[in-house]
């Protein structure tokens, strides 16, 4: 045992000083969206049941976003590792005006997802308002991809604490933001519903400008900025970052729609199986937001072991990534379990709303496990730039398994509401296994051929 400590300890250090603050700001991130759900709660049911369909529809077309502009850390990453610094500024730029020409691209998507939320056979006391709220949250879009870009660039680099500061700032305005423009307060206009997204709003646009002031003035980032201003824009790094990008948001917007749509089939059930799938979903992201800073610490450590063409590093990251993941699940997996009646209270005093989601959790906590391997192994991978295969394994996943065992247990074998649950630990646990997989057989290629992986 005390060998095993000796040989991990200081792996575990190295994975934890980069996943912490990701786990910070990527859990103050989903704050925002919990916030504002915690706050709707106490406007009412049918406000619940608007927020939990227009977040879903939202999230799903976002994660593809934010799933795009990770292409940046692996190649930031492996430059770094190999101290070819050099080009570094312009693959930023680049970065940048990647990430705001998908956002352009997205907001136009979304304004169509809402014109079409009348037609997703949804209660008619919920469309309006949801409508209204997603065209306000469209809005944040661009600020939230400028800030994608500066923080995964960041993270390349091994700076995973700028962005959790801002982030824990922007939750502050968040809420008082909502405070303001939801109840009427300090002399703003009571906007409900609508109020929410405004203070959402006003906190990523913080957001962006905050990085983008930060990046001219931290002595880690000022080496940069003078290549930034002289670089070109280049279609070809543009193109590789695209092409390293569109799978990985591909790949993130297939583990969202297999909740998403799952939250669509909530509303084909009642109103009641609606609100209480957005705070399981809300409590069950939190958990996963966690997995994902593990994931993200993860791709740091491999993309700079694989520049350094260290075989034995990228194994040594990826496991010890695996074991504070396991470390967690058990933890998760015991508060979901023991406080399932409890932690519904924190959204809503609805006690119909409080018992269905007090279920849903129990399945959640069997599924962290799965949840949590496949996570950390996308991460690795992503470190190697390996996106197209892990993308085809998360389609066969979610679309080919996790969905349809969600459909069929609802509505043909009668579990109904809950039974939508039932799809996700099948889908999670064919995700794991399957990227384990492809982690063995990229990694036990010969070493040259590993790291001369595009």
């Amino acid at each position: 045992m005390n060998s095993f400590w000796k040989r991990y300890f200081t792996e575990y250090k190295k994975t934890l000083l980069l996943s912490a603050p990701v786990i910070i700001a990527q859990l103050g991130q989903i704050l925002v969206g919990l916030i504002d759900n915690i706050m709707i709660g106490h406007l009412g049911r049918t406000e619940l049941a608007a927020a939990s369909f227009t977040n879903t529809l939202f999230y799903l077309i976002i994660f593809f976003g934010m799933g795009f502009s990770y292409a940046l850390t692996p190649v930031v990453g492996q430059l770094w590792g190999k101290r070819e610094t050099g080009e570094l500024g312009s693959w930023l730029k680049n970065g940048i005006m990647s990430n705001i020409i998908m956002g352009f691209l997205l907001s136009i998507v979304l304004c169509l997802v809402a014109e079409l939320m009348p037609y997703m056979g949804q209660p008619k006391s919920v469309v309006f308002p949801s409508q209204s709220y997603l065209y306000i949250l469209t809005i944040s879009v661009l600020p939230m991809m400028i800030f994608y870009g500066y923080k995964q660039f960041a993270e390349g680099l091994g700076d995973t604490k700028t962005a959790m500061v801002i982030v824990l700032i922007a939750n502050g305005i968040n809420i008082l933001g909502n405070y303001m423009f939801m109840f009427g307060k300090l002399g703003m206009p009571e906007l409900g519903l609508i109020g929410a997204g405004v203070g959402t709003v006003i906190s990523r646009i913080f957001m962006a400008v905050a990085f983008f002031a930060i990046f001219r003035y931290k002595s880690l980032f000022k080496e940069y900025t003078g290549i930034l201003s002289s670089s070109m824009f280049s279609i070809e790094k543009i193109k590789r970052l695209s092409l390293l990008g569109m799978p990985i948001g591909g790949q993130m917007v297939m583990e969202s729609a297999a909740f998403g749509f799952c939250a669509i089939m909530m509303g084909w059930i009642s109103e009641l199986g609606m609100a209480s799938h957005q705070i399981a979903i809300n409590l069950s992201t939190l958990g996963f937001m966690i997995f994902q800073g593990l994931g993200a610490g993860t791709t740091i450590r491999v993309s700079h072991a694989k520049g350094n063409n260290d075989l034995k590093g990228i194994g040594m990251a990826t496991t010890s990534g695996i074991h504070l993941m396991l470390f967690y699940s058990v933890i998760s997996m015991a508060l979901f379990i023991g406080a399932r009646n409890l932690l519904p209270q924190i959204f809503t005093n609805d006690n119909e709303v409080v018992m269905l989601t007090a279920q849903m959790l129990i399945i959640c906590a069997f599924f962290q496990l799965f949840d949590g391997f496949q996570v950390v192994l996308a991460g690795s991978l992503r470190g190697l730039a390996d996106v197209q295969v892990p993308a085809v394994i998360t389609f066969i996943s979610y679309f080919m398994i996790s969905i349809p065992f969600s459909y069929f247990a609802a509505f043909k074998w009668g579990f109904g509401a809950v039974g939508i649950w039932y799809g996700f630990p099948v889908g999670l646990a064919t995700s794991s296994f399957l990227y384990y997989m492809r982690y063995l057989y990229i990694t036990r290629r010969k070493p040259d051929t590993l790291v001369a992986m595009a």
